[in-house]
């Protein structure tokens, strides 16, 4: 029990009020006194008491009407019901109500003491656990804003919505990815101090996440001065090549718009789409989600080799937006490290009817 607990006495009948004052005052709690219903409810709002005591036959408002109110948003103050009525039916509805107990008058000043006391320990504990709860609360708040800082969105809802700890190993999935690498960077770190080319650097990466989140993909990494995101992994979408590509053409977009004198910066991107192992890579210490697979180095083969602010997808992405993007073929090609030739196509926007989205890349001269 708290020291000096407050207790509100909510009774019209002046010698229950004399009698139960006295057995308060001498536990040491404060007591304030109402009469009516419509007046408990104005002293608890004020001074939040650590128990009540409400009979349940008061003017203006019942002392059920008054638990009722009081259990709709607080649920650990102590409330015991004190009435003369003996019927069954109003101890059960009290209960039901929210009542901590309830005791019939007349009451016997031992057994009443006894009670007062036991609430009055629940009340503590229960307050005692709500502020816990809160505690615990703020704290995984507090987890989950630092774990999205490296950690993919996806991959962390799942994370933390899993009753087991997260193991190495993936699955077969096919996964559309997206390389972008920002174009100029390296002359420039050449040019301007460390701290401003970080801050830079920071700000076009930044770009970049945004668009790929904003289409559902995820990210998988950053690598210098490029980025990797996933889409279809590891939350399966339909139109995961057009999502893909929405996001390519966003970031262009958005580089072409913060383009400042003195640095300006382009990006090229590969998009492919293919058959790859998405799951957790690594050691038993420290793992990464990320995507493995031939898939996944065609994708920068062709980021590789992407013009200035070119957008570059693979066959296998081609055939799941031709009728949704405008492309052009560039031919047969042969890429670093492939053993045979692909033929790259160059996104040059969506087509209207497919989306609002109206950014296009010119064509090539």
């Amino acid at each position: 029990m708290a020291a000096n607990p407050i207790v509100l006495l909510v009774d019209d009948e002046p010698d229950t009020v004399h009698l139960v004052r006295k057995i308060l005052q001498a536990d040491g709690c404060q007591v304030i006194e109402t009469t009516d219903g419509d007046q408990a409810l104005a002293v608890y709002h004020e001074v939040t008491p650590d128990l009540i005591l409400l009979d349940i036959i008061l003017p203006h408002r019942d002392g059920l009407d008054v638990l009722r109110e009081i259990r709709q948003t607080d649920p650990n103050t102590g409330i015991i019901m004190v009435s003369a009525l003996t019927s069954e039916r109003i101890t059960i509805d009290s209960m039901l109500a929210g009542a901590d107990d309830y005791i019939s008058k007349p009451f016997q000043l031992r057994e009443m003491r006894v009670r007062i006391r036991q609430v009055l320990d629940k009340t503590t504990l229960r307050r005692e656990n709500a502020r816990l709860q809160s505690q615990l609360e703020q704290a995984n708040a507090r987890i989950r804003e630092l774990l999205e800082r490296y950690m993919p969105a996806p991959v962390m809802a799942e994370f933390m919505h899993s009753s087991t700890p997260p193991a190495l190993g993936g699955k077969r999935q096919v996964t559309t990815i997206l390389y972008a690498d920002i174009q100029g960077f390296t002359p420039l770190a050449e040019s301007i101090p460390s701290d401003r080319l970080v801050e830079i650097l920071n700000r076009y990466l930044g770009l970049a996440a945004t668009a790929i989140q904003t289409q559902g993909g995820t990210l998988d990494k950053f690598m210098g001065d490029g980025i990797i995101g996933l889409f279809n992994a590891p939350t399966l979408q339909a139109d995961h090549a057009l999502r893909a590509v929405k996001a390519g053409l966003a970031i262009v977009a958005a580089f072409q718009a913060a383009a400042e004198p003195g640095h300006k910066l382009s990006v090229g991107i590969g998009i492919n789409t293919g058959d790859v192992v998405v799951g957790n890579i690594g050691t038993p210490q420290l793992m990464n989600y990320t995507a493995i697979g031939d898939a996944m180095n065609l994708a920068q083969r062709l980021e590789e080799v992407a013009g200035t602010n070119e957008i570059l997808i693979g066959p296998h992405t081609f055939e799941l937006i031709k009728n949704l993007a405008e492309v052009e073929s560039l031919g047969p090609s042969q890429l670093r490290g492939r053993s045979e030739p692909i033929t790259p196509y160059r996104v040059l926007g969506i087509r209207p009817e497919t989306d609002s989205y109206s950014y296009h890349i010119p064509a090539r001269q």
